[in-house]
């Protein structure tokens, strides 16, 4: 669900989306993805991920209808009410805000400032993250998905769905070892939707490709860059050492 502007002229078109994922890896899988952001929101903090309250309710109504919209509408004028309550939205992934631009160069939709994440299933999340999406159709005409978010250097994921295959990979080893060993790699029928482990090398791949294409930005990306809250507090701590003398 989206809404947006855009001109038939220029092609010129941006949009403000509400996306619910729901890929075929395993319940434990998205457990243990959001139990990781969420420690990461405890320690070290992270924006909210709603985005702008008004826009959300247009959003959210075009999937669940008015009624139910309104009902959350009421609720959260009361105090904040998480979507991973609300009736049609208990998704593996809810992607409640990502700001998309089409590319006409590259046929595709992308993503330019945050990834908002609302929940997964009925886990609330609410923050807000560094990352990049990509939607597009390949040359079949068959969907492309790419997407990559990071909380902190710790915690990132990426998964990739294209030819059918839904390559996922993270920093998060319990998760990755539990992709790898629920993949269905080796047993999968002919097309059947193959669900394979990835590699930071791959990963990388994606995102270096994502921000040449889209940003014009040759610098390789570092997966293991950004400083954490907690290390922020203890520079600033050694830094004010430093000042007084100590």
């Amino acid at each position: 669900s989206a809404i947006g502007s855009g001109s038939l002229t220029t092609n010129e078109i941006k949009i403000n989306s509400f996306i619910m994922t729901d890929m075929a890896i395993p319940d434990m899988a998205y457990q243990l993805m959001a139990n990781n952001l969420l420690e990461v929101i405890k320690s070290e903090g992270a924006p909210e991920g709603l985005g702008d309250q008004t826009e959300l309710l247009y959003k959210i109504s075009n999937l669940i209808g008015e009624r139910v919209t309104k009902d959350y509408e009421q609720k959260s004028q009361q105090g904040y009410v998480s979507l991973g309550t609300v009736q049609g939205l208990i998704q593996p992934i809810v992607f409640s805000n990502v700001n998309l631009k089409w590319s006409q160069d590259r046929k595709a939709f992308y993503s330019e400032g945050t990834i908002g994440i609302s929940n997964s299933n009925r886990l609330d999340i609410n923050g807000a993250f560094e990352g990049f999406m990509e939607i597009r159709k390949n040359e079949d005409g068959a969907p492309v998905f790419h997407v990559f978010f990071k909380a902190s250097p710790e915690s990132w994921y990426y998964f990739g769905f294209e030819d059918n295959r839904l390559m996922v990979h993270s920093a998060n080893q319990a998760f990755n070892e539990l992709i790898t060993k629920k993949s269905n790699a080796s047993k999968a029928k002919v097309g059947e939707l193959v669900s394979i482990p990835g590699t930071d090398e791959e990963t990388l791949s994606f995102v270096n490709r994502f921000r040449l294409q889209y940003y014009g930005l040759e610098a390789p990306y570092d997966l293991t860059s950004g400083t954490s809250s907690a290390k922020k507090k203890e520079k600033k701590k050694e830094e004010k050492k430093e000042d007084d003398g100590f």
